[in-house]
């Protein structure tokens, strides 16, 4: 076979993987807990895009789930980022269900609450509904072609702080977790956004924890987040007995998400298939 008429073939087979996504669904009914601020009159609850597709203004927070072509596949909550003040919908939410489609993972998109409910604790309202996505995603997999035993969670910057602490924080009572975490450039994780300094209070998980879903991280080493904050957190996982993966470009800064902006940006997801398979969460390349 030719070589172009292969490279197509192999194309149009990674095309076949990426289903559509299906219709938006409310994470609540009625007014979501913890509410502290009123939509403008008239304005759509679900947010507004502006002209980069950044994602503002969300009252009534949306999943919105993108199952894979195969049943019994992993299924991955993401979480994209924005500073807790908008949604990078695109390259780090559509983009990059499309990428863990083609992975042969399902995906679901959360559109949580933006903007800042809290400025000391900004994470606190839109963690509400990362966890009760993460029970709705274990309650509904099969309808989206995942299989309940295989949930992750991905975040980028903002949404990576999130996925940190719904794999990670201490909680009360029997919370929802993932099997597995993936964390890309997350931000907020140390105590002043500065490489020497500790993690923030209620990053890691307290000593004696007996269930560490294990981690992989995604980092430029010229962020503006430090990926001293992966490293940080990668090495106290470890030390409790988890596993964790981190990979750390030179270059790239911050937001690259599922582009091409980079080779940290080009080379993440490929990584993460070879990471997922080793750990038994994907099928083996034949």
């Amino acid at each position: 076979m030719p070589r172009s008429l292969a490279i197509f073939m192999m194309s149009l087979s990674a095309l076949t993987l990426v289903a559509e996504p299906s219709a938006p669904i409310k994470v609540w009914e009625g007014v979501p807990p913890a509410e502290t601020l009123t939509p403008k009159p008239g304005a759509n609850p679900a947010g507004v895009l502006n002209e980069k597709n950044r994602r503002a203004d969300v009252f009534a927070p949306e999943l919105i789930p993108y199952p894979s072509a195969k049943t019994n596949s992993p299924i991955i909550l993401v979480l994209p980022g924005g500073g807790f003040n908008f949604l990078a919908d695109d390259h780090e939410g559509v983009a990059v269900a499309q990428r863990l489609n083609a992975l042969g993972c399902s995906a679901v998109v959360l559109r949580y609450r933006v903007p800042r409910r809290s400025d000391d604790k900004p994470w606190e309202v839109p963690m509400l509904d990362a966890r009760k996505t993460l029970e709705i995603i274990r309650a509904r997999a099969a309808e989206w072609n995942g299989d309940p035993k295989k949930v992750g969670v991905l975040g980028f910057s903002a949404g990576g702080n999130l996925a940190v602490r719904l794999a990670y924080s201490p909680a009360d009572g029997e919370v929802a977790r993932p099997d597995f975490a993936v964390m890309v450039y997350p931000a907020y994780l140390l105590e002043h956004d500065k490489p020497g300094d500790a993690l923030r209070d209620g990053i890691a998980p307290p000593p004696g924890t007996k269930l560490i879903p294990p981690a992989f991280f995604a980092h430029s080493a010229d962020d503006q987040w430090p990926a001293e904050a992966s490293m940080k957190l990668a090495e106290t996982l470890k030390s409790l007995g988890g596993t964790a993966e981190v990979h750390v470009w030179a270059n790239g800064g911050h937001g690259w998400g599922a582009t091409d902006r980079c080779e940290a940006s080009k080379r993440w997801t490929e990584l993460l298939g070879y990471w997922m398979k080793e750990r038994g969460l994907l099928a083996p390349t034949p």
